[in-house]
């Protein structure tokens, strides 16, 4: 499933990345040249704007209720019936949402502090904007978030 969110779902968007969702954050008027770029690109539209469910549009429009963005993946997850897959997560670049792609320590050498080169072993670099990713804290928080908010109402934590 591929998104494409309205300003005012800014933080939505960055976790569905995380999540390892193709999600395009659109910074402009959510007007009819936001719904015909969802329809060209077969994504499903993200709002908090009600006005934009009584436009005919032929994809998915969801308005999201939720105020907080945890409460916001839950329950976009929920009403399209997505689960996240544990091999997806982290395969989006945040920044410009391109996918990740491997890249060797030696490769990534130049482009990282030296102690996150030495005490790391695992990269990704962006094939559009160059950035380089690794499994730091950075990565443990967000997984406990997810687990916290994905697996509240099943007894999990």
């Amino acid at each position: 499933m591929k998104f494409l969110v309205d300003s005012s779902l800014g933080r939505l968007s960055t976790w569905l990345r995380i999540l390892g969702y193709d999600t395009v954050y659109w910074r402009g008027e959510a007007d009819r040249v936001f719904l015909r770029m969802a329809e060209r690109q077969g994504r499903a539209v993200l709002t908090r704007r009600k006005d934009l469910l009584a436009r005919q549009h032929p994809g998915i429009v969801l308005f999201v209720e939720s105020d907080r963005v945890e409460d916001q993946i839950v329950e976009v997850l929920g009403k399209l019936g997505l689960r996240p897959e544990p091999d997806k997560l982290f395969s989006v670049c945040l920044r410009c949402n391109e996918f990740l792609v491997e890249a060797t320590p030696e490769k990534v050498r130049p482009l990282v502090p030296d102690y996150v080169f030495r005490t790391q072993k695992s990269f990704r670099v962006c094939p559009k904007c160059g950035g380089v990713f690794w499994p730091g804290t950075h990565r443990a928080r967000a997984l406990s978030v997810l687990r916290r908010v994905l697996y509240r109402g099943e007894g999990n934590g």
